[in-house]
């Protein structure tokens, strides 16, 4: 049988590099085939930027295992209760003794690891390649096909669950009986391993990246290191994971060291004999914040296409690109994941600490319900005093009583949520389709993506700020008893455009410059609560923008924290409402991201007429109560003459 060209130059390279490194190899022919076989697919790396400090960005790569054993910062612990220490500086054949239900203990702790894992790894890999561990395996139960496997090791997972040792894997199959064979042809499939199960893909497929015409792609993830595919935000509700994995910002490109691991037991066990380790790769701990278990643990590492079968997965889910109206489902989820993941963290140790912050929540929420009235709400007369929760089950009734007004109201934000969707896409085909528009640097996505925000927010806003306006009319209209209709509210908008548009622009601009500043933030709270009054006293009082925000810092003056837990608590729930919703559809359903950011972004439209009347029926409240009190202010009464008679 004539032996073709290429398998005879690629095992004699492979017998050139054995012979040039009688340390590193073994001698079986299989080996010296499956080594060139590692060789030849060693993926490409491609790690996220790092931050400014230890807490952001990646600050960890594939790293050599050696390197870790024998330090002295690190410990082998047993399965008891401290004292619990077995050996200082464990060596790899220490390891080779097996040691189930063992752990090694790295410098730090997972639970806060500050910088002090990021500061070790910077040590121990600044004099060390990264590293990538190959091993070739053929599954009992399919003889025609084969696996090449790479495994990476990290010191640290700075994920939602923190844990030290993290170990993820890229699988290659082949349908070769021998790596001899499979030198002669192409992997039919990849896997890249994602938290607890992994994504596949055909060799080929267009997600998957290949440079040089073998070396996969590998995109980590920001602290996971789960291996992706592509630049994109990834959603896990699942074997994916639960939250969001990051590889948006690939920075820096790695080609590991290909540290070649035997085909037989035997012979890697005498390479690497910490291949035997039973215990764990890092500190024991409750829960998902528990070290990993090495490769030879794996199912994989023995039966590699019967795990691909059970756990390989076709695609990943991706968070839509873009912003949409109002909160979005999936990014509220990312967000409330990453809270919660260290609110957990830090209170795991201290259960006390946990329970105690839950029974303050319940005290806050119990107490904030019964410091008001809910019952006795009438929509009309609209001025007249509220308890605040009277004002949220007075808008309430007022839907119920003119659903078609509200219906316009929600529409507008429903039509708003089109344009903000139109142009979440038109991000989306900007970063997909350089061809068509030019192929944007980094920075110029940075700023098409800002420039979109931008335009986003200051639609929400001014939607808002016509909504607010819209229901101050109507229920100004509503009180004198007098005709209500969309054209009447138009209208009203109309003839008072420049003092609502010069009101909303000093409103969100003053926030806008408060809040750039942590320090004073505190002030921007304070200044958002006294002013939010501004655009109903516009509509309702018939007054220049500068006198309403002074009315409104009047309104509020002496009973601001009446003012602003009720507004906190109102416009909370209705931006609430779309987020809640969209997590529950994760968690509970398999529909698509984008669809269940256009349902949040549909309850949200739904929502704000009904936080817009609320916050009316608090400034109606407001005003009565200032009328009542004797010396009440040091801002006269407006004149309503005009209004009631001009607007009739």
């Amino acid at each position: 049988m004539k032996v073709p060209r290429t398998l005879v130059f690629a095992l004699t390279s492979a017998l050139f590099l054995g012979l040039a490194q009688p340390a590193a190899a073994a001698d079986s022919p299989d080996d010296v085939a499956a080594h060139a076989l590692a060789d030849r697919y060693s993926p490409v790396v491609r790690l996220q930027k790092l931050g400014t400090n230890c807490d952001r960005g990646e600050q960890f790569q594939p790293t050599d295992v050696n390197v870790v054993l024998g330090d002295q910062q690190v410990a082998l612990r047993g399965p008891w209760r401290p004292p619990d220490l077995v050996k200082t500086q464990p060596e790899a054949t220490d390891l080779g003794r097996g040691y189930p239900g063992h752990f090694l203990d790295f410098p730090g702790d997972p639970l806060r690891p500050g910088c002090d894992y990021a500061e070790w790894s910077a040590r121990i890999n600044s004099t060390h390649p990264a590293t990538v561990y190959a091993h070739v395996v053929q599954d009992p139960a399919y003889p025609g096909k084969l696996s090449l496997e790479y495994w990476f090791f990290y010191i640290f997972n700075d994920y939602n669950n923190t844990h030290e040792g993290d170990w993820e894997s890229v699988a290659l199959i082949f349908d070769a009986p021998t790596p001899a064979a499979a030198l002669t042809t192409k992997p039919t499939a990849i896997g890249y391993s994602q938290h607890g199960g992994a994504e596949r893909a055909r060799w080929g497929d267009s997600k998957l990246e290949i440079v040089d015409g073998t070396h996969p792609v590998v995109y980590p993830a920001a602290g996971s290191h789960a291996n992706k595919y592509g630049q994109r935000l990834y959603l896990g509700r699942g074997s994916e994971g639960l939250g969001c994995d990051d590889t948006t910002r690939p920075a820096t490109e790695l080609r590991p060291d290909v540290a070649y691991v035997p085909m037989a037991q035997a012979d890697y066990l005498k390479q690497y004999p910490w291949l035997a380790f039973q215990g764990r790769w890092g500190e024991r701990q409750r829960s998902f914040f528990d070290g990993p278990t090495g490769p030879n643990e794996k199912t994989s590492w023995l039966y590699p296409i019967q795990d691909a079968e059970a756990t390989w997965r076709d695609d990943s889910t991706t968070v839509p690109a873009g912003q949409v109206l109002g909160p979005s489902g999936t990014g509220v989820f990312c967000t409330a994941v990453g809270t919660g993941s260290n609110l957990l963290r830090e209170t795991l140790d201290r259960i006390w600490l946990l329970g105690l912050i839950l029974a303050a929540l319940v005290a806050l929420i119990w107490f904030a319900a019964s410091r008001t009235r809910w019952s006795d709400a009438t929509p009309l007369p609209a001025r007249r005093r509220r308890a605040w929760g009277q004002t949220v089950v007075s808008a309430l009734r007022l839907l119920r009583a003119r659903p078609g007004l509200f219906g316009a109201f929600a529409a507008t934000f429903v039509v708003l949520g089109l344009a903000t969707l139109g142009l979440a896409e038109l991000q989306a085909a900007r970063r997909d389709s350089p061809t068509d528009l030019g192929a944007p640097t980094e920075n110029a996505t940075g700023l098409w993506a800002s420039l979109l925000a931008l335009a986003i927010t200051i639609l929400t806003a001014a939607t808002y700020v016509a909504l607010l306006a819209a229901v101050t009319s109507t229920l100004d209209r509503l009180d004198r008893d007098v005709p209500v209709s969309a054209a009447f509210t138009w209208h009203d908008i109309r003839s008072r455009a420049r003092p609502l548009a010069a009101v909303a622009v000093r409103y969100f601009v003053v926030i806008a410059v408060l809040t750039l500043i942590v320090a004073t933030i505190p002030v921007a709270i304070y200044y958002a609560a006294s002013r939010a009054f501004a655009i109903p006293a516009v509509m309702a009082e018939q007054v220049s923008a500068s006198t309403a925000l002074k009315r409104s810092r009047l309104l509020v003056k002496r009973r601001w924290w009446r003012t602003a837990g009720p507004l906190a608590i109102i416009v909370g729930l209705g931006l609430s409402v779309g987020p809640i919703a969209g997590i529950v559809l994760l968690l509970a359903t398999d529909l698509r991201p984008a669809l269940i950011n256009v349902v949040s972004s549909l309850l949200f439209a739904v929502a704000m007429p009904l936080v817009a009347a609320a916050v009316v029926y608090l400034y109606f409240d407001r005003t009565a109560t200032h009328q009542e009190s004797p010396g009440s202010g040091d801002l006269a009464e407006p004149d309503l003459t005009y209004s009631r008679q001009g607007r009739s």
